[in-house]
């Protein structure tokens, strides 16, 4: 960044410059050692003090302020420029609903049907990012599928990100064992970090919904197979019903890290059970045989869970797994 981002051109900032040089300057001697004539150097003085960069010592005379200071100075103003602009932008959005009821208004009866099918994987993710995107309020999801992707992960962090950062609420019920992906739950426990809230679910049958702002939901088409598309449905009673659904379904889920501490944590299965063993056995040959494993790989185990833990020995490993609900 240099100092025209800051608003000030290169004329301004070497008469600046100049100033910082020779602390006193009047604006005549200002103007022929920059070979300028009077009037545009005046302006440019003007110009300094209005910015913060140099101030009026006398009817005459002007010096430069010091860097630190005048750069704070432009700093706070582009800031407060910055602001204003972010709000006024942030203010259009208030424009929107009204152009929305503008178009429904103007759309030919029965083209914006309640219940619309989208056909493809390609244009059903179209229609999400879509009402994601116009999402004010609320998104509530219910995931029954798992582990994802690296490719669906990378394709929704930005979409969920994004959301999150416009204060949209967002809410998802996944099925525990999704949690036994390290990606996964790397990638939710993330979400949660940004304020999105994760909870799960166990037993039972899991139906894929998303709902955005309590006014449409989609659904796919067929639950055994997406691949055929989703229903995009508005209608007040059938939204209604599958927000009811959804609450239903959040009340009864466990928070992420509840059920199972050790998730949030990061623990795999086999340190898990190197933690349990620890309770149990208190000599090497035993937990190894307990685990199937040589009593050097039992060792190796421990001294992971130890570090992770950061005990010093596998008394306080045990301890402080306690403490915190690992075990």
């Amino acid at each position: 960044m240099t100092l025209a981002d800051l608003g000030l051109d290169a004329t301004a900032e070497r008469a600046y410059r100049h100033c910082l040089r020779d602390k006193t300057m009047t604006a005549a001697g200002l103007a022929e050692a920059l070979h300028l004539d009077r009037a545009e150097t005046a302006g440019i003085v003007r110009e300094l003090v209005r910015l913060g960069l140099v101030r009026q010592v006398d009817a005459q005379t002007f010096e430069g302020l010091d860097p630190a200071i005048a750069l704070e100075n432009l700093i706070s103003l582009e800031i407060a420029r910055l602001r204003d602009q972010v709000g006024r932008l942030d203010a259009c959005r208030s424009r929107i609903g009204p152009l929305c009821e503008d178009f429904t208004a103007a759309a030919p009866r029965g083209t914006r049907p309640d219940v619309q099918h989208v056909q493809g994987l390609d244009r059903v993710r179209e229609k999400l990012d879509e009402l994601a995107f116009f999402a004010r309020r609320e998104i509530m999801g219910l995931q029954p599928s798992g582990p994802w992707s690296p490719e669906t992960i990378s394709a929704a962090r930005p979409l969920d990100l994004r959301c999150l950062r416009r204060g949209v609420r967002m809410r998802t019920v996944v099925r525990a064992e999704i949690l036994d992906d390290e990606r996964t739950r790397s990638y939710l426990l993330d979400l949660c970090a940004h304020g999105a809230e994760v909870r799960t679910a166990e037993g039972g049958r899991l139906e894929r919904l998303i709902l955005f702002d309590r006014t449409v939901f989609v659904a796919p088409i067929d639950a055994e197979d997406s691949k055929r598309g989703a229903v995009v449905v508005s209608q007040p009673g059938q939204v209604a019903n599958m927000v009811s659904l959804f609450e239903r379904v959040w009340r009864q889920a466990t928070p992420v890290g509840a059920a199972d501490p050790t998730a949030r944590a990061g623990l795999s299965t086999t340190e898990k059970q190197v933690l349990a063993i620890l309770c149990q056995a208190d000599k090497d040959e035993l937990g190894a045989r307990e685990m199937g494993v040589s009593v050097r790989t039992f060792r190796k185990h421990v001294a992971d869970v130890m570090a992770k833990l950061g005990a010093a020995n596998r008394f306080q490993t045990a301890l402080l797994a306690k403490e915190r609900g690992w075990i």
